[in-house]
């Protein structure tokens, strides 16, 4: 029985060991089953993570595809919005230009009135434009220049609204009285020439009083500031003089000019620089007195000269054109003076460079037709007995500048209008520069022999 038992507890035994081998064997294919669930598991998964990622960057891709496409059309409303909002503002301003030319023109109307009251308004307004100048002429006691322009102006007729010509004289000592009634009368402008010291005053006044000082020629080499030389340059008159000399053949000029004289002096050294550039000669010789001006003169007779050039008139100079000589005379700008040769005695012929430039093409016409007008005018004053008054070139360009002037002024003072004008007028043109000669142009030369006057210009 105990055999039996422990028979029986052996095989059991032995049946537990088999049990516990075969146990194994059944597990490991479980397990391997597992693991490959849990690989295959892993494997979805990774595929559903890149698979998720592709998916968003597609889905962020068209999130800025369509984010762009909105702020396009918001771009192209915002710009509709502008156009239309720009069109309804030119619209409203072309409807306010409307109304605004609708209300000018009905006030315009309104006011108007009657032909007559129109009349009365154009001429009241052009006599407001055309408020004179108080122009004041200062002359050395003595001088008639001031009476002759005076004259000339109240002949001028609706051209004189633009001055109004008042004239003191110039007493050496007596400055500061000159001075007072200046400025009592409030002088807007001053003209005048003659003496150094005249010309030295109006200088200073005009400098002091900030007004405009025109003279027509000066003593001076350069001018003072604010004075208006109405006359060309030393440099531009040696010019016209060498270049009249060597077309009229002349190859040695002789230049006989007083000591003391620095105009002609520089006129001098002008001319000996501008002459030899045209293939001529200047021989220049300075004198003191009578007796001197008969010693220069030989020394420039023995140096050979063809043409003597005389700058300034003196009472030497005077008497020598009434002398025969071996040579020709050549007058300066000084020399041409109203009347010219008035009582001189010139029994041979003369040259005279005069003031006046040639006129432009343009002057030229306008001078013929004014000349066709004055005519017509000569004729009816024959007719009525009257005496017409014209005026050299000079007074003519001088009304015409004050005239322009007064036209142009503004805010600006006459001062400040002036030295930003030009003018052209039948002595040349007007370039108005403080402190210089202002006219330009070609020169004008003329010959003379007893009271016959011939033009030498083209």
């Amino acid at each position: 029985m105990d055999e039996k038992n422990q028979q029986g507890g052996t095989e059991a035994k032995e049946m537990d060991e088999r049990n516990q081998q075969s146990k194994p064997e059944a597990i490991e294919p479980k397990e391997q089953a597992k693991q490959e669930s849990y690989k295959a598991t892993a494997q979805h998964r990774e595929f559903e993570h890149y698979g998720d990622a592709e998916d968003r960057e597609e889905e962020e891709a068209l999130e800025r595809e369509r984010q762009r496409l909105r702020e396009e059309r918001r771009e192209r409303r915002k710009q509709k919005e502008a156009a239309k909002k720009a069109s309804q503002r030119r619209r409203l301003f072309l409807l306010l230009l409307f109304l605004c030319v609708v209300f000018v023109a009905l006030f315009l109307f309104l006011r108007k009135g009657s032909p007559a009251q129109r009349g009365e308004e154009k001429t009241s307004s052009s006599v407001a434009e055309r408020a004179p100048i108080e122009v004041y002429y200062v002359e050395d006691k003595g001088s008639t220049k001031g009476e002759e322009l005076g004259t000339y102006l109240e002949n001028a007729g609706e051209n004189n609204a633009s001055v109004n010509l008042h004239t003191l004289i110039y007493e050496e000592g007596k400055e500061e009285d000159l001075k007072q009634a200046l400025k009592e009368a409030k002088a807007e402008l001053l003209l005048g020439e003659g003496s150094e010291k005249l010309e030295a005053f109006l200088e200073k006044y005009s400098v002091e009083e900030k007004i405009p000082y025109l003279s027509q020629s000066s003593k001076k080499l350069e001018p003072g500031n604010n004075h208006f030389v109405l006359e060309k340059s030393l440099e531009d008159q040696a010019v016209d003089l060498g270049f009249f000399a060597y077309n009229e053949a002349f190859r040695k000029m002789g230049i006989l000019l007083q000591e003391g004289d620095e105009k002609s002096k520089t006129l001098a050294e002008q001319l000996s620089e501008s002459f030899p550039e045209y293939g001529g000669t200047v021989e220049i010789r300075a004198y003191k007195g009578e007796e001197d001006f008969q010693a220069k003169l030989s020394e420039l007779e023995e140096a050979g000269i063809d043409l003597l050039f005389l700058p300034s008139p003196g009472e030497q100079e005077k008497a020598l054109l009434s002398e025969e000589k071996s040579y020709n005379v050549l007058l300066g700008k000084d020399w041409d003076q109203e009347n010219f040769p008035g009582d001189l005695e010139l029994p041979y012929p003369v040259y005279l460079y005069g003031r006046e430039n040639k006129a432009f093409t343009l002057v030229e016409k306008e001078e013929e037709s004014s000349a066709s007008s004055g005519e017509e005018a000569q004729e009816s004053s024959d007719s009525s007995g009257e005496e017409p008054q014209s005026g050299s070139r000079y007074d003519r360009d001088l009304l015409g500048i004050l005239s322009k002037l007064r036209a142009e002024v503004k805010k600006k003072s006459l001062l400040q209008t002036l030295e930003s004008m030009s003018y052209q007028g039948e002595c040349g043109e007007y370039h108005f520069l403080p402190g210089q000669y202002c006219l330009k142009g070609q020169g004008q030369f003329y010959e003379f022999q007893g009271q016959e006057k011939r033009d030498l210009n083209p």
